[in-house]
C-alpha cells in the first residue's frame, strides 16, 4: 500500500503509549484530589458517565495496533486481521472498504485499507507486515455496521514477514486492557458535551459515535483516533 504519513510516536512504540496513558490515568484522579474542591460540580457530572471500557469488546487473546486494527494468529501461520470493536463503533455503517488485493505487501503502522462511510474513506492502519493471501469482501454490507469485528468482521489474512518483531510491537492481554482504559477515557471526556446523542435504547453507545458527535468534519474525528491525521 501506498506509505502514508502518520503520528509515528504512537504506530512505533504502543508500550511508551500505554505507559503515558497509565501515567495521565494515575495523575488526574490525584490532580482532582490537590485541587481540594475546585470544579466540584464538572467532577461530579463526570462520574455519573458510564465506564465506558465496557461499551467495546477488547479480547485479551488478540493483538491490538494503537490505530484500532487487530491481529490473530492462525493455526496455519497466518495473521487474520481486522479494526476493533472500538474503531467500528467509532465509524459507525459503511458503505464499503477498499481492500488490498492478493499479493500486495502490507507494511506495519502504514495504510492497510479504507473504511468508507458516506463521502468520507477513513484510513486504518496495518498492524504487521506481511503479504496478502485473503480479503473478505463480504465483511461489509453497505448501510449496516460491521457488528462482529473478531469473526465475520475481518477484513485480511496476511502471511507475516516479521512476526516476532510485529509481536512485540503490539498491545495484548494487560497492555490492551490498559489502552482500552485510556482510549475509553479520552472517548468520555469528548462525550460529556454530548451523552444524549451517542446512546441507543438500553444505555449502550450507537455504531457511529463520530457522526454523532461531531456531524460537520467527523472523519478527522475518527482519523484522530485511527492515528491517520496527517502531520502538519
Amino acid at each position: 500500500m501506498v506509505p502514508h504519513s502518520i503520528l509515528t510516536l504512537y504506530s512505533a512504540k504502543p508500550i511508551e503509549y500505554v505507559i503515558a496513558a497509565l501515567f495521565l490515568l494515575l495523575f488526574v484522579p490525584f490532580w482532582r484530589y490537590a485541587q481540594g474542591g475546585h470544579r466540584v460540580r464538572a467532577a461530579v457530572a463526570a462520574r455519573r458517565l458510564p465506564h465506558l471500557a465496557g461499551w467495546f469488546e477488547t479480547p485479551r487473546s488478540l493483538y491490538y495496533h494503537p490505530g484500532h486494527a487487530w491481529a490473530r494468529v492462525e493455526a496455519d501461520g497466518l495473521l487474520t486481521l481486522g479494526v476493533d470493536d472500538f474503531g467500528h463503533k467509532l465509524v459507525g455503517a459503511l458503505a464499503g472498504v477498499r481492500l488490498p488485493r492478493p499479493g500486495d505487501t502490507l507494511a506495519q503502522g502504514e495504510v492497510g485499507w479504507t473504511l468508507v462511510a458516506g463521502d468520507a474513506g477513513i484510513d486504518v492502519l496495518s498492524p504487521v507486515d506481511g503479504v496478502v493471501e485473503a480479503v473478505n469482501t463480504a465483511a461489509c454490507v453497505p448501510g449496516r455496521p460491521v457488528e462482529d469485528a473478531y469473526g465475520s468482521g475481518w477484513l485480511v489474512k496476511v502471511r507475516p514477514t516479521r512476526l516476532a518483531a510485529n509481536l512485540k510491537s503490539l498491545l495484548t492481554g494487560a497492555f490492551a486492557e490498559v489502552w482500552a482504559e485510556a482510549t475509553a477515557d479520552r472517548l468520555r471526556a469528548r462525550l460529556q458535551p454530548a451523552m444524549g446523542t451517542v446512546y441507543e435504547d438500553g444505555g449502550v453507545p450507537v455504531y457511529g459515535i463520530a457522526p454523532a458527535l461531531q456531524p460537520d468534519g467527523w472523519p478527522d474525528l475518527a482519523r484522530e483516533f485511527l492515528l491517520t491525521t496527517p502531520e502538519r
